[in-house]
């Protein structure tokens, strides 16, 4: 397994401890450095990836590997790594599981940038397929080969009469995919069965057209099935919200849920939803940036949060009047939207991971009380940065937690090579786990 040396340096002398606490690396994952596997890429790439964590506790990158550094051809990549770094070499090829859509086509690009755990060990990983982009999609078995019983010998393509990107792809108890799709400022909300077809049962052939007043990027369940969507408003030509708009489980509009269905929260002149979380109790987290001043592009602000109740109205009780912020280096920049990755935990603590580029490389963490302060024992501030200009292109997949651990998972780009990564940091009884509330 390649390991980064450099990192261990910097992550090993940063410590400042002889033996490892609550917040250090984790030595028993790849020897407190990043596990890393790399494959070839080409100058035509610059789309995100994806991670997952398995129930055993390791850890599935999904990105894309090129056929060589001067073509457009690319395939999806998917690395999968031991719960304790190593690399799984029964996975795929030497721990890399590559997806070829081209059948036989010339420069066919493939960018993987979802993937999610199936029943029976089985993954779905998605993205943009073809040079019309459209939504691919590959069935991998736990060994990282395809599954021949989905789609056309694992693949499947969907295309919706455009170029299309794949925005958040989640998988229900019954083992159906739903995909957010973005084409042409449209925003569709994919239903497919288990074995990869549009599910019928579902709004019109299994293909749902998001009200475009919500631009929705991410989206979320409820445990009544009905599902949340959260973006922006663009409430005027100066001023965006943040939007969430709820749907019934057939699709249509619940009007119950704030003002007809629709609920917006403006923090600031400009604010956009990334990422949604339901907690148990049926309030909802909303996780995205914001900012004022003039329109400078998607990606940017500080951290900003806020939490509605089950009937769409704000919860006051929550942070400061029912939002909070997280300002780090003040308006800063994602290298992508959306750009955030959260993870709420069994404690009600939520963690919020971005990577940023401006005005330096880094990825950057927080961590929240179940009321939304700041958690104190996490970081100053409840704040910590990580690999700040230890790598560039550096993009963020997923923030994973265990009652152990904290995870992260990625890739960053050097000299024509994709490299994914994963680290891990003690999270267990100590600083990162202590002022519950």
């Amino acid at each position: 397994m390649k390991t980064a040396s450099l990192l261990a340096i910097v992550l090993l002398v940063s410590a400042g401890h002889l033996r490892a606490a609550d917040g250090d690396p984790d030595l028993t994952f790849a020897g407190g450095t990043l596990a890393s596997q790399s494959a070839p890429t080409t100058q035509f790439e610059n789309y995100d990836p994806a991670a997952v964590l398995a129930a055993d506790g390791s850890i599935l990158v999904a990105s894309v590997a090129g056929i060589a550094t001067a073509s457009s051809a690319t395939r999806f990549a998917v690395t999968k790594f031991r719960s304790d770094g190593s690399i799984d070499s029964g996975f795929g090829e030497f721990g890399l599981a590559q997806v070829d859509f081209s059948n036989g086509a010339a420069d066919y690009p493939a960018y993987a940038h979802g993937i999610a755990a199936l029943s029976e060990g089985r993954w779905l990983v998605a993205g943009r397929v073809g040079p019309a982009y459209n939504i691919g999609l590959a069935r991998l078995r736990a060994d990282g080969s395809l599954d021949d019983s989905y789609g056309s010998q694992g693949r499947l393509r969907l295309d919706l009469g455009g170029q299309e990107q794949l925005l958040e792809m989640q998988i229900d108890a019954q083992q159906r995919a739903w995909l957010l799709v973005e084409r042409g400022g449209t925003r569709t909300l994919l239903r497919l069965t288990a074995d990869g077809a549009l599910d019928a049962g579902f709004a019109s052939g299994g293909k749902l057209t998001v009200p475009n007043d919500t631009s929705a990027v991410g989206f979320a369940f409820d445990a009544q099935g009905r599902i949340l969507l959260g973006g922006v408003n663009f409430t005027s030509t100066t001023r965006f919200a943040m939007a969430v708009r709820r749907l019934l489980p057939d699709g249509s509009s619940d009007t119950s849920f704030g003002e007809q269905g629709l609920t917006l929260v403006a923090p600031d002149v400009r604010a956009s939803v990334d990422r949604l979380r339901v907690q148990t109790d049926g309030r909802i987290v909303l996780v995205g940036t914001s900012y004022a001043g003039n329109w400078v592009g998607s990606g940017y602000g500080r951290l900003t949060v806020a939490r509605l109740l089950d009937n769409g109205q704000l919860d006051t009780s929550y942070a400061s009047n029912g939002i909070g912020f997280v300002d780090f280096a003040g308006n800063e920049r994602s290298r992508s939207y959306p750009g955030l990755r959260v993870a709420l935990g069994a404690d009600g603590k939520l963690t919020i991971a971005r990577a940023v580029w401006d005005p330096v490389g880094a990825i950057r963490l927080a961590r929240l009380l179940p009321n939304g302060q700041p958690d104190a024992g996490f970081g100053v501030q409840g704040r910590r940065t990580l690999l700040q200009n230890v790598y560039g292109s550096l993009a963020l997949g997923q923030v994973m937690i265990t009652p152990t651990r904290l995870l992260i998972a990625g890739t960053y780009v050097a000299a024509s090579t994709r490299t994914f990564f994963a680290g891990a940091w003690r999270d267990g009884d100590g600083i990162f786990r202590s002022s519950l509330q």
